[in-house]
């Protein structure tokens, strides 16, 4: 029972982050043929640890590529990099961060007819996806004695309406690229047959040299 208390304080599991509300916007230049696009997303940063805090080092990078209908892998097209500011995320605490970037003729002139809201569904037919991808990058570091740190990499696809504008799902959990989010949990199980042994020895030495000091003060 002691060696599963040990895994409970021990145990550090990474941060759980929701890619929320992705929003695309078509914004018309009236003075040019060119149309600007603005993207809207939000990320959901939660802390699983019921007791720890977490550091996130400054800063965060996020990466947003624009996946062009196309076999192609090498005609997509990062859109934004950009950095969050680094911050602090008390026990169990959820932090929303929102992020904004337009990008200036985004689409192709064949795309841009039916794209993000200007679809006329009798002209142009169904509504169909556009794919994005989301990559964040970030270092943390637990409130804790030990001090050190961790490279976390996540990544999200999303599917966008080129009707609405508005990520198919609402909601998407980012997934590591490496691990699982309970890693921690996992890593100290895995010790708990070795702090068992190691508290076994010790009270054996304790019980050991209790007998030997009782023996000695008899004689």
């Amino acid at each position: 029972m002691s060696g599963y208390f040990t895994v409970l304080l021990l145990s550090r599991n990474r941060p759980t982050i929701y890619l929320d509300n992705f929003n695309i916007v078509s914004l018309r230049n009236t003075s040019s043929s060119s149309t600007n696009t603005a993207i809207y997303l939000e990320l959901r940063v939660q802390n699983e640890n019921s007791w720890i805090g977490v550091y996130y080092e400054d800063p965060l990078n996020l990466t947003i590529t624009y996946l062009q209908s196309t076999i192609s892998t090498g005609s997509n097209v990062i859109i934004e990099r950009s950095t969050i500011k680094g911050f602090y995320q008390g026990n169990g605490e959820v932090k929303h961060i929102q992020a904004s970037v337009v990008i200036q003729d985004l689409f192709s002139t064949t795309e841009r007819p039916r794209r993000l809201g200007e679809t006329n569904i009798m002209m142009y037919g169904p509504s169909k996806m556009i794919d994005f991808v989301i990559d964040l990058e970030a270092d943390i570091k637990f409130k804790s004695i030990e001090n050190k740190k961790s490279h976390l990499t996540m990544q999200s696809t999303v599917e966008v309406s080129d009707y609405t504008g508005t990520s198919v799902l609402k909601t998407i959990q980012m997934k590591y690229t490496s691990g699982s989010n309970k890693w921690g949990v996992w890593r100290w199980v895995l010790a708990v047959p070795l702090v068992s042994l190691i508290q076994g020895l010790l009270s054996l030495a304790f019980l050991l040299a209790f007998l030997f000091l009782s023996f000695v003060s008899l004689v």
